[in-house]
């Protein structure tokens, strides 16, 4: 779904000079032997230090497929831990009436939830004590707040409020609420993909109960005041309810989305984490066109593989940057092989589609929601109707496996990039390495029936054999 405003990361904060110091472009010493796919080797730190293990690509050696080897997949990463701390008074509990408690039961039975149903004023309150709120956008699904540690303000972490659908009345029908299934499919991928390296790091999850309290009143009005977005900023009505349910979700804070920071209008201090030169150059370089596209591409595939995992809704505002801790002398410009100069995060699984341990298919029905293929304006409103085109050879049906739409959503990704890329005072080695993203674009925007990829592993496999040549 099309959301603004989108930015789950410490933008002003970030030191504009030494970021483009990193990114400075110098030709390496080329070496003699066959280099492989490094992404990955780096720490990575966001507001904590914290480090994230290896991202390991798709092997795709011919000889180890022959004997059998499975693929090497990523190692779980530990889970970080709540910015509110374990040591705090009780948060009240509120009592339910058993048909809303049976209601509420697949929320409540994933282990990754709070069981009780929490007072959303004393839930509020508690975690006021312990931090500040602040509103960061609004979209279809709730709202995003940004709450920042009063006693380390380097330290943050991201909120995710949605109002939840009523079991009865007019709260029942509205699509401004979520309905309670849709909710638990997006904790279920939320903590089954944090495991892979480049999606968010989940926390947790908790079902409250109430009207929205002042601290996030407060908040949403702050919001409001500097929003300039043509999109409704506030909750419905409805949302002043006292039996309002909600579902608050707990995440790391992944950086600025890149529909924010490819804007040409934010000031330098917010918008020029991609810029190539510390003069306020707008346009990307075929490096960062690079670290990006791979990252996204690499990390959908191993989650492809995983769980049969579909975004579904991988647009620009639902992936998210920060730059690189590690110090880079100069960057490699192969094609897929480099110590990544900024670190991507894939957030919102709203209509995600995949499959648990069981095998039991989680997805959303998008049929259900036809207004999302008719938007205009946007080159991402035509990657749903391509969607829907995919969905219509498959009898119309959005539960099965359709890997195409992640090729769809890597094509519209590299599109975007490539359009705010230039080569202009760039060496040949860059001129190389912008001919093979234009190519490898080519390639991705074929039409299904004569296309040369089927899913992002594919993608994955193909990057890695040009990088072997």
């Amino acid at each position: 779904m099309k959301t603004k405003a989108i930015g789950y990361g410490r933008q002003g904060r970030q030191n504009i000079a030494v970021l483009m110091q990193q990114l400075h472009v110098s030709t390496p010493e080329k070496a003699t032997t066959t280099k492989v796919p490094k992404y990955g080797t780096e720490e990575r730190r966001i507001n904590e230090d914290a480090t994230r293990p290896p991202l390991a690509p798709v092997d795709t050696n011919a000889q180890r497929k022959k004997e059998g080897e499975k693929t090497k997949e990523k190692t779980r990463k530990p889970k970080r831990q709540s910015l509110l701390p374990d040591k705090q008074p009780p948060i009240k509990a509120v009592d339910l009436e058993h048909c809303t408690a049976k209601y509420l039961e697949p929320l409540r039975c994933l282990k990754d939830v709070n069981s009780d149903v929490l007072d959303f004023e004393s839930w509020a309150s508690t975690w006021s004590s312990v931090c500040g709120f602040e509103k960061i956008a609004h979209g279809a699904y709730g709202a995003v707040y940004r709450m920042e540690s009063k006693s380390q303000p380097c330290i943050s972490t991201i909120g995710k409020l949605i109002p939840l659908q009523a079991r009865i009345g007019w709260g029942s029908k509205t699509k401004q609420f979520t309905p309670v299934k849709s909710a638990a499919n997006e904790v279920f991928f939320l903590s089954t993909l944090d495991e892979i390296d480049g999606f968010v790091q989940f926390r947790k999850a908790e079902v409250l109960c109430g009207r929205l309290p002042e601290p996030l009143a407060a908040a949403s009005t702050a919001f409001d005041d500097k929003s300039h977005d043509d999109i409704p900023t506030r909750f419905p009505q409805a949302c002043t309810y006292p039996t309002q349910l909600w579902l608050f979700i707990e995440m790391s804070d992944a950086g600025i989305d890149l529909e924010t920071a490819l804007r040409v209008d934010l000031p330098r201090e917010k918008g020029s984490i991609l810029r190539g030169s510390p003069n306020g150059d707008k346009y990307l370089s075929a490096v960062q066109v690079r670290d990006i596209f791979w990252q996204v591409a690499s990390a959908v595939a191993v989650a492809e593989k995983k769980l049969d995992f579909e975004h579904r809704d991988l647009h620009l505002g639902n992936i998210c940057l920060t730059r690189s801790h590690q110090q880079v002398e100069g960057m490699d410009t192969e094609l897929w092989t480099s110590t990544p100069s900024l670190l991507v995060t894939i957030i919102d699984y709203s209509l995600s589609r995949g499959r648990t341990a069981d095998d039991a298919t989680v997805f959303k029905d998008l049929s259900d929601d036809p207004e999302l293929f008719t938007g205009q304006g946007d080159p991402q409103y035509e990657v749903y109707r391509q969607m829907r085109g995919v969905a219509e050879e498959e009898d119309d049906s959005w539960e099965g496996s359709m890997p195409f739409t992640n090729v769809l959503w890597l094509d519209h990704l590299l599109e975007m990039l490539l359009e705010r890329a230039t080569i202009i005072h760039q060496d040949a080695d860059h001129c190389q390495l912008w001919q093979k993203l234009t190519d490898l674009r080519k390639s991705l925007g074929r039409r299904r029936a004569t296309a040369k990829f089927n899913s992002a592993q594919d993608v994955v496999e193909f990057c890695e054999m040009e990088t072997s040549r």
